[in-house]
């Protein structure tokens, strides 16, 4: 029987829940290179719960199914630090949300030292992870140069998306988006899901195995410069290449090529949300690529901003959640296998002390499900963009080096 106290924060809206189901959780690391001070960044990291006590808590199934966030007197377990030998791999982590939501890892090698902060994804999308992790480490530089750190102010729990869009008055349309990729569904003679489901349910969350291509800062300058050129955001050209690339390796020309991707309400919504004010305020974006021999990637891209762009102003991108809760796992039945990615764009500089420098960024994904999982993300860091696949399916380089080779023409493409 547990004899400490506990109370029921709010019960899991839909929109929640299926990362409850999935057990997933999403890990934001920082590479850092100089010196870390373990117990100032204990006592960050401690500060950052204190100051979003939800953080500390952990999901209860109740009678009925449902999950809630449930806060009690326990103490969190605080970081755990691992020291490793140059060719030493990192332990895996073990997740249980039932015990905690919140869980912070610095790794230690040499001179380097590597800090992830991992959150339940219930509770947080990654803008919203950012923003804390930034806060932690905002305490922890005031910590280790001044001997102190600023006031804190207890924090709420973020709302859930639906309680967003309500107050809003956003309401459910009779269109989610999703029709757009019907046309695909039971068409084509399809070949064998990349995404089939295995027999063994893992027996807690298991990191999804990634790799990456990362441009250069220059590279990275002139891709910028390329899209303004053309008139696109960056997201748009980063989609196209990405789709133009599967399409290539998926070897069937003759199928079109699904496309989701979440879209960031913050700014789209008036009044605006902050950063941790919700837990994930995002929409879900869909096109349907039909792509042949002679299709332009930079056509593509400017017909998938053009698409993003008459969604949003109809306002079906707002309400899309409301409809379904898209699935990081497994496929609809007889629709190709859908892509998904996710535009992280500019990771800001974070405060940290003058002998420490953070070096790169990365993201990690861990679920508890038996289906394969394969999601695309970006970011750029220190002036280089880093495209991530993280992927259950064979040979996932060929991708990435696709995409990596058509991200370099589009940069090439500024010089000329």
């Amino acid at each position: 029987m547990n004899v400490f106290p506990s109370s029921v924060i709010r019960k899991l809206a839909r929109s929640e829940e299926m990362y409850a189901e999935s057990h997933n959780f999403i890990g934001l690391g920082a590479t850092a290179r100089g010196s870390v001070d373990i117990e100032a960044m204990s006592v960050a990291f401690d500060t950052m719960l204190q100051a979003h006590p939800v953080l500390g808590g952990h999901l209860e199934k109740d009678a009925d199914g449902r999950f809630a966030i449930v806060v009690d007197d326990l103490l969190h377990p605080g970081i755990e630090v691992i020291e490793l030998d140059d060719a030493d791999e990192p332990p895996p982590v073990f997740f249980d949300q039932s015990q905690a939501l919140t869980y912070c890892r610095v790794l230690l090698r040499g001179d380097e030292a590597q800090i992830v902060l991992y959150i339940h994804h219930s509770l947080a999308d990654g803008q919203h992870q950012f923003s804390l992790i930034e806060k932690m480490l905002a305490n922890y530089t005031d910590l280790v140069t001044t001997g102190e750190m600023r006031p804190m102010s207890i924090q709420p729990a973020p709302d859930s998306l639906e309680s967003v869009l309500a107050d809003r008055g956003v309401e459910k349309k009779d269109r989610s988006g999703l029709e757009r990729l019907m046309a695909a569904m039971f068409t084509y003679d399809l070949p064998p899901s990349r995404r089939a489901a295995s027999d063994v349910t893992p027996p807690y969350p298991m990191r999804v195995p990634m790799v990456y291509c990362k441009l250069s800062a220059s590279e990275t300058e002139r891709l910028i410069a390329f899209s303004r050129s053309q008139k696109l955001g960056l997201n748009g050209l980063l989609s196209a290449a990405i789709l133009c690339a599967e399409w290539q390796l998926r070897k069937t020309p003759k199928i079109p090529v699904p496309y989701v991707y979440p879209v960031d309400l913050r700014y789209v919504l008036s009044p605006p949300v902050s950063a941790t004010a919700c837990t994930n305020p995002v929409g879900v974006a869909t096109y349907l690529a039909e792509i042949t021999d002679d299709t332009d990637p930079i056509d593509l891209a400017r017909d998938i901003v053009e698409t993003f762009r008459k969604d949003l102003s109809d306002g079906i991108i707002q309400q899309s959640m409301l409809h379904f809760s898209p699935q990081y796992v497994g496929n609809p039945p007889g629709m190709p296998d859908v892509v998904m990615f996710t535009d992280n764009g500019v990771i800001p500089p974070m405060r940290t002390p003058p002998d420490l420098e953070l070096t790169a960024s990365h993201g990690e994904l861990y679920f508890q499900v038996s289906a394969g999982i394969e999601i695309y993300t970006s970011k750029i860091f220190n002036g280089q963009l880093m495209i991530e696949y993280h992927s259950h399916g064979a040979e996932p380089e060929k991708s990435i080096a696709a995409i990596e080779g058509l991200l370099k023409r589009f940069a090439a493409m500024a010089l000329a």
